[in-house]
């Protein structure tokens, strides 16, 4: 995929995969370093090379780096041709109907999550990968649930599913050969196939989805970045975390509804008249991009007039 993606990489794709795994790796490390110390999962002696951090691995520590790293180059490549600012809505009741839906589903996970962990026993681990993971989904889902709705199954759904079931093959093959093992009593000895725990199904699952999550929220912050200048005069190429967040705050009263809906019949057309016209427009990026794909549609007709 890195080779794949190579032509298309630049700066801010840099960034936002380093801004994620940097997020990954800090916000893992207690919760595994926990699990590890609770004697939830142990590994041989005979099958790590001896590092740890906070008596993590450092195969597990490279597994946050290299599982965001996959994800995050997957979504880039999906997402490549999609213009994300002509997604960009202001609230609508049945947007707002999904966010408080998925804002209570997230919330309920959180609780039973906390209730399984905090009675212990066999769904000890299924609770603490619930409460943790669902803690981060609500947080992200609350940002940009509507936005996220918005892009195509091929840009969300794919990037989560396919490197999951990837991961699923590859665990299966780990806990057969006892690369790492769960211990009895904390979980619920519940297979999705032969060789796989159900709790690691669903870990990888939600870990898939929360980088995808992230992904499209910070695709969310850049995409009202960008396309709001009155709101955001100046835009450096890289935001700072400050300025990403202040973008996800801001209300969707103040968005210039009359911009986002130019830019959404703009994209329409040039996707009907030119595709080529519209796919070359994803090599540029920032404000760059936004002005072309405006700038295209006339000469665009002009083109077909004449």
């Amino acid at each position: 995929m890195t080779i794949l993606y190579r032509p298309f990489l630049n700066r801010i794709d840099l960034y936002k995969i380093g801004f994620l795994i940097s997020i990954a790796v800090v916000s893992t490390i207690p919760w595994d370093s926990y699990l590890i110390r609770q004697k939830i999962w142990t590994y041989p002696p005979s099958v790590i090379i001896g590092p740890t951090l906070f008596e993590i691995p450092a195969e597990e520590v490279f597994f946050f780096v290299i599982q965001t790293y996959d994800t995050s180059l997957l979504y880039l490549l999906l997402n490549k041709p999609i213009f994300q600012p002509s997604y960009l809505v202001s609230q609508a009741r049945k947007a707002s109907e999904i966010h408080v839906a998925g804002q209570a589903l997230f919330g309920v996970c959180v609780l039973v999550g906390w209730g399984l962990a905090w009675r212990g026993g066999e769904g000890t681990y299924l609770g603490l990968i619930i409460a943790w993971a669902g803690t981060f989904a609500l947080l992200l889902w609350t940002l940009s649930s509507q936005f996220l709705v918005n892009l195509p199954y091929t840009s969300t759904l794919a990037p989560i599913l396919t490197p999951t079931l990837y991961l699923w093959v590859v665990d299966t093959l780990a806990l057969k050969r006892g690369t790492w093992t769960i211990e009895s009593g904390t979980k619920l000895g519940i297979f999705l196939w032969d060789g796989l725990e159900i709790e690691e199904a669903i870990f990888f699952l939600a870990t898939n989805t929360l980088i995808v999550f992230g992904l499209v929220a910070f695709d969310h912050a850049m995409a009202i970045l960008l396309t709001f200048p009155r709101l955001f005069p100046r835009v450096p190429e890289l935001p700072s975390p400050v300025m990403l967040v202040q973008a996800l705050l801001t209300n969707p009263s103040k968005y210039d509804t009359g911009r986002v809906t130019g830019i959404q019949q703009a994209v329409q057309r040039l996707q009907k008249k030119s595709r080529s016209f519209y796919l070359a427009s994803s090599t540029f990026s920032g404000r760059l991009r936004i002005d072309l794909v405006l700038l295209q549609v006339p000469h665009l007709l002009i083109l077909i007039v004449c």
